[in-house]
């Protein structure tokens, strides 16, 4: 009669470690479901992660077309009416010259260049723009009438570019591509000016952009 609560005891322990133990196959499936849930979250995180790239680089290309654009409005409205000499010192060039053939877009004088260092020189610059492969680029002089030995400071404004149109709209309201326009007489062609400016640029990415730049003045 002693033995009897013993073996008792006895059996409720082994009965107690087999139900707080786990058989292989418990384990298997354990290891299976946390295999699942890690890949779920995985690629849950990693397409977070890709969307988070995207976001970043969109953002980026955006800030880098939106400065480009705003500096050649800025540019383009402040075109001025000041003729260059040529390198050589024997001619002058027309303030505005766009659409004429060879490497540059177009090339004038502009107004407003700041001058913050306070340095002794004109506020007067001498800027230009051209289509190098798939880069607009843009150059300026740090004198306004450059000599041969004085090159330009060259700046890579817009990358993908596809292609550049530039048009001015004279002074009998026809948009023409090139200027200065044909029929003017020599002294006038050196100083005219367009009354609008208009900028159409295709990216590989963003497709066609346009911008209409009223000249000042």
């Amino acid at each position: 009669m002693t033995r009897r609560p013993a073996i008792a005891r006895r059996d409720r322990r082994a009965g107690f470690a087999r139900r707080a133990g786990f058989t292989l196959i418990e384990m298997l499936v354990a290891v299976v479901i946390l295999a699942i849930l890690s890949g779920l979250a995985y690629g849950t995180y990693r397409e977070a992660r890709i969307s988070a790239l995207h976001t970043a680089q969109s953002m980026r290309r955006t800030r880098q077309i939106e400065f480009g654009l705003r500096m050649m409005v800025q540019d383009f409205a402040q075109i001025v009416p000041r003729p260059i000499r040529d390198p050589l010192g024997e001619s002058r060039l027309p303030s505005l010259a766009g659409g004429t053939g060879g490497d540059d877009l177009v090339v004038f004088t502009r107004a407003g260049w700041s001058n913050t260092a306070g340095l002794q020189r004109s506020t007067l610059q001498r800027v230009g723009y051209r289509l190098n492969g798939t880069t607009l680029e843009r150059f300026y002089y740090t004198v306004l009438d450059p000599t041969s030995d004085d090159a330009p400071v060259v700046e890579k404004l817009l990358t993908g570019v596809t292609s550049v149109r530039i048009r001015y709209l004279a002074m009998n309201q026809a948009w023409v591509t090139q200027w200065p326009p044909a029929g003017l007489p020599p002294a006038q062609q050196l100083t005219v000016r367009p009354i609008a400016v208009e900028i159409d640029i295709v990216f590989k990415d963003w497709g066609e952009i346009r911008r209409l730049v009223e000249v000042a003045g």
